[in-house]
């Protein structure tokens, strides 16, 4: 027990010294990085990454992954204001509608994955490109800027001088967090992630939790966009362009394993404030927008290869006792 609890910390401490180590870089490199408006800047822009990070953790444990969360963000955005603004529609009801619209998408994901055996990488890919299509064929590619006040109110919005996004992030973190740590159910996906078979004779009915899982992560996905289309005011069907490799990095980079079975709410958050601080300082320094990506490549393959030496490290001493 000691030297479980002695590599649990040793792990949150690595990955908490990251985030400190980024934060003191770009506040050498820049004088306006560590500035309240600046932090607070972080904050709103963390926020929709991070939600939908809650989303890609569960995928991530259970052994699978979701390239379709960043153009599900745009379709969440893109179909809620063409309810509000082509159909007429009230608030309450466009979210709705695009709320069921999320739900099935991942439920036919999920039976395609595990129902059909697709591979999820596959499923997801094609979803991705469907939903890019499906954003840009609602409107003909054009953005939608006539949205209701209390649309920009829900990005731009605060509550006792907190901003609604980032209050929104924090309360989804501590529910997730509640379900994941304390209530049984939350144990079911980590069980499917680390043996599936012995899940299964378990009584875990692992194809349920599989569809629940793509489920999950669509409606972190179009929690992502909605918070998204707040903060611009505007809903634009590029916006979601690339969010999927953000999300993907802050899990992977926070320690959430690809290989499924591990994987904290902490380290997800953790991942994606890091992520967050290195667009926000990249920015900051005037880095080139396609050297940026290739650094944010460069961080995703060292955390995918240090997750890989862990998992090989871990079954030669299985296999050695």
């Amino acid at each position: 027990m000691e030297n479980t609890f002695k590599k649990r910390t040793k792990k949150g401490f690595g990955i908490i010294a990251v985030l400190i180590v980024v934060i003191v870089f770009f506040s050498i490199m820049s004088s306006n990085f560590l500035t309240l408006s600046n932090m607070r800047t972080i904050l709103l822009q963390v926020s929709s990454t991070c939600v939908c990070s809650l989303g890609m953790m569960f995928v991530l444990v259970t052994g699978g992954i979701d390239l379709s969360v960043g153009y599900m963000a745009s379709a969440a955005g893109m179909l809620s204001a063409f309810c509000m603004t082509t159909a007429n529609m009230n608030g309450a009801a466009a979210f709705l509608v695009t709320l069921l619209f999320a739900l099935v998408i991942g439920a036919i994901q999920g039976i395609l994955i595990a129902k059909i055996k697709v591979p999820p990488f596959i499923v997801t890919m094609a979803f991705m490109n469907g939903l890019k299509g499906f954003s840009y064929l609602i409107t003909s590619g054009r953005a939608i800027y006539d949205l209701p006040d209390f649309v920009r109110g829900i990005g731009q919005g605060t509550v006792l001088g907190i901003p609604l996004p980032v209050l929104i992030m924090v309360i989804l973190i501590i529910i997730t967090s509640f379900f994941t740590r304390k209530i049984y159910v939350g144990r079911y996906f980590y069980a499917v992630g680390s043996n599936e078979e012995a899940a299964r004779l378990a009584g875990i009915n692992s194809d349920a939790v599989k569809i629940a899982t793509y489920m999950l992560s669509s409606f972190f996905a179009y929690l992502a966009g909605i918070i998204m289309m707040g903060r611009l005011a505007t809903a634009s069907p590029n916006s979601g362009d690339g969010f999927e490799f953000d999300v993907i990095t802050a899990c992977v980079l926070g320690g959430v394993s690809m290989s499924g079975g591990k994987g904290k709410v902490y380290q997800a958050v953790v991942g994606a404030i890091i992520i967050a601080a290195l667009n926000n300082g990249m920015i900051q320094l005037h880095i080139d927008t396609y050297v940026q990506l290739v650094i944010k490549g460069l961080i995703l393959l060292l955390a995918v290869v240090f997750d890989c030496l862990q998992q090989n490290r871990k079954q030669k001493v299985k296999l050695a006792a």
